[in-house]
């Protein structure tokens, strides 16, 4: 946003003080509905209901504190009671939001309380007493480090208050990149961000953002060199336009075969998962394949998918698993490997020569990944079709050589650096799961559903990312739309079972999501021209026709 803001200056002529202008005004909008009650209850159980109150607005001396200016402007102008407080001395107030500061002043009408002494949290608490609305236009996107001094003490009172609270672009103390903080952050219940979505709004499940609503600047997101925004998040409209849907003519056969590389003693249901999650998100055909004991074992359970050994021992040979599993592959148009499957050197070997050679679409989950280690990018780079790896953040860990908690404190980053030297599709479970592809790109999807922490959670996602490979889908999108509907089953059945949501509830509830989202209502079709109708009686029942004279004589003889 940053390049974005520099290039409607620079490219388009904007100048940067219009940008300000249109920022504070969309910010006094979301105001107004917070007033009239058109947001979110409060998160706090002390806060205070919407319409109590005026508006406090806390202003930093950066562009930040501009747009609060300008938000107390038109407040004001409104007819909403609003007050403001510096946290600098106005003498330190720069650029834009200088001219903000001074024009608010002479319109006058609007308290303008310079802060910038109040060095206890008491003194900033007794400001903002009795304030139905709380907003933070203390620091934006270009601040790093922790909060101190006067801000910190600003910031402490504004968390206590009893009040809904406004964040301006981003809670002040909150990294815009990663959704993490070093200090104090304010809490918000709201978030108003400038022109676009900010990538530590989203990435991180645990950021104190509350709703967050995009104020519209007025001018394309363009950046100078061009390459335009490299970080998308996923939505609903998007991922039920791209999923894929059967034509009346289908067939098993004509919907993809999967073949999933899964199971062995003891951890046969993890093979039953996936291949359940694939038929349930469309694959026509579904082949589990496993150890001559793991087959057994599938035997008894399954009764739609259909099973393959890859050896006929309880132990596995390499060379003859990797030629059963290459014999198996060319009936299939894609391939699921990893959850369940057994471990030592001898199946890493299998492992690693299915995912350097075979022409399949291939997703590698569980202890395939765990097969490759770091190893990973120097096998999946000259693989002849494309792979999806879907690892959790201690899998990733592993991927990546990193400790889980660097994982974490740079989810996109890690993601992007595998997805590039991998020429894989990454897709970073989790809270926020995070998805990457080779070419930099990244998709985060908006959801967090603790319903989703159980067991074989992670083989479903697998499967309906299978299902989606066999049918044809572009790999990213295949990834992308099953993160998605995987999200909101597990959403759809936490709204009835809590947090006591098994993995085996999941693959039903994907196909109920799918069924869903492909028969949203799409554009309207332009009318065609229709007959004249005619009126009908009551009841519903249409007239007889008018007989002509030559009908009447007709009937007659």
């Amino acid at each position: 946003m940053r390049a974005a803001d520099t290039a409607a200056t620079s490219r388009l002529g904007v100048p940067s003080m219009i940008l300000m202008e249109n920022a504070g005004r969309g910010i006094a909008d979301v105001i107004r509905r917070e007033l009239e009650g058109a947001g979110a209850a409060p998160s706090g159980a002390g806060a205070a209901p919407s319409g109590a109150g005026d508006v406090a607005i806390v202003c930093g001396g950066g562009s930040n504190g501009g747009d609060g200016f300008v938000a107390a402007r038109h407040l004001a102008r409104a007819g909403v009671a609003v007050r403001v407080a510096l946290t600098a001395p106005p003498v330190k107030v720069g650029g834009d939001a200088a001219v903000m500061r001074v024009a608010l002043e002479r319109m006058g009408g609007v308290s303008i309380a310079d802060g910038s002494g109040w060095t206890s949290e008491a003194a900033w608490r007794e400001w903002l007493a009795g304030a139905g609305v709380v907003v933070d236009a203390l620091f934006g996107t270009g601040f790093r480090g922790p909060i101190t001094g006067v801000p910190a003490a600003a910031l402490a009172a504004m968390n206590a208050a009893r009040a809904r609270k406004l964040a301006v672009d981003v809670p002040s103390g909150l990294d815009a990149d990663t959704g993490r903080a070093t200090g104090p952050v304010f809490r918000a219940d709201v978030t108003a961000t400038m022109g676009a979505c900010k990538v530590g709004l989203y990435v991180d499940a645990d950021a104190p953002v509350g709703r967050v609503e995009v104020v519209e600047l007025g001018v394309p997101i363009l950046t100078d060199d061009g390459a335009g925004a490299r970080s998308y998040l996923l939505d609903e409209a998007g991922v039920a336009a791209r999923l894929p849907r059967r034509r009346p003519s289908a067939h098993k056969g004509s919907s993809g075969h999967l073949l999933v590389v899964a199971g062995a003693p003891g951890k046969t249901g993890a093979a039953v998962l996936v291949g359940q999650a694939a038929l349930r998100a469309g694959a026509g055909l579904v082949t589990l394949a496993s150890t001559a004991p793991g087959q057994a074992a599938l035997d008894a359970k399954v009764v739609e998918l259909m099973t393959a050994r890859y050896t006929s021992r309880a132990d596995v040979d390499a060379d003859e698993a990797i030629a059963a599993l290459i014999a198996l592959a060319q009936r299939a148009q894609a391939i699921a490997i990893g959850p369940g499957i057994p471990t030592g050197e001898a199946m890493q070997a299998v492992v690693r020569r299915l995912a350097s050679t075979a022409p399949r679409p291939m997703v590698l989950d569980a202890d395939a990944l765990n097969a490759l280690g770091t190893d990973a990018a120097a096998v999946l780079a000259p693989a002849p079709a494309p792979r999806v790896l879907t690892p959790h953040p201690a899998e990733m860990g592993r991927l990546a050589g990193l400790p889980t908690t660097d994982v974490q404190a740079d989810r996109l980053g890690v993601a992007r650096r595998l997805a590039a030297a991998a020429r894989a599709i990454v897709v970073l479970k989790g809270a926020r799961t995070v998805i990457a592809a080779p070419d930099g790109r990244a998709f985060v999807s908006p959801i967090a559903c603790s319903a989703l922490a159980t067991a074989g959670s992670g083989d479903v996602l697998c499967g309906v990312i299978g299902a989606f490979l066999a049918g044809g889908s572009d790999p990213l999108v295949a990834a992308q739309t099953a993160v998605y509907v995987h999200g909101l089953a597990g959403e759809a059945l936490a709204s009835g079972l809590g947090d006591g949501v098994t993995a085996g509830d999941l693959p039903p509830a994907v196909a109920a999501v799918i069924a869903r989202l492909v028969t949203r209502p799409g554009p309207a079709r332009p009318a065609r021209a229709a007959a004249p109708s005619r009126p009908a009686r009551a009841g519903g029942r249409r007239p007889r026709r008018q007989s002509s004279p030559r009908r009447r004589r007709r009937a007659r003889r």
